[in-house]
Formats: structure tokens, sequence, C-alpha cells
């Protein structure tokens, strides 16, 4: 009855470890479909930066106060 149950075990383990190949070439195929697809599309572009040398920002937006009242320091942004 062991050796039964020994070769059923091993037949089987040999099968999952079958399957689970097979599973990984399937998802690797179907990943690698749709970077190639992707990429022919134009969906992996990087995003553009776009740079300006004036400064659009408020001055006064960016100032800030720092002050000690004793207990700790302040920082009032």
């Amino acid at each position: 009855m062991r050796p039964i149950l020994a070769v059923v075990t091993g037949l089987g383990l040999v099968l999952a470890a079958f399957a689970g190949v097979a599973l990984a070439l399937v998802l690797g195929t179907l990943a690698a479909g749709a970077i190639t697809i992707a990429r022919l599309t134009g969906r992996f572009q990087p995003a553009t930066a776009r740079a300006s040398a004036t400064s659009s920002h408020d001055k006064s937006k960016s100032d800030y106060r720092i002050w000690n009242d004793g207990r700790g320091t302040i920082i009032d942004m």
C-alpha cells in the first residue's frame, strides 16, 4: 500500500510542478505581450517636464516667520 501511495503522491507533485510552470509561462507571455503593446501604442512615453525661467509664485506666500515662545520653536508658514 505504501509504494502505491508514494507513486501517486510523486505523480501528483510532478503534475503540480508542470501546472505551475505552465501557469508561469502563460502569465509571462501575457505580461510581455501587454508591455509590447503598451510600448508600441505609446502608453509608456515619459511625461515631459515644463521649465520656466521666470518665477511664477508669489513671494508673500513663501515668506514664513520663526520665533521661540519659551516652550519651543514656532514656525508660522
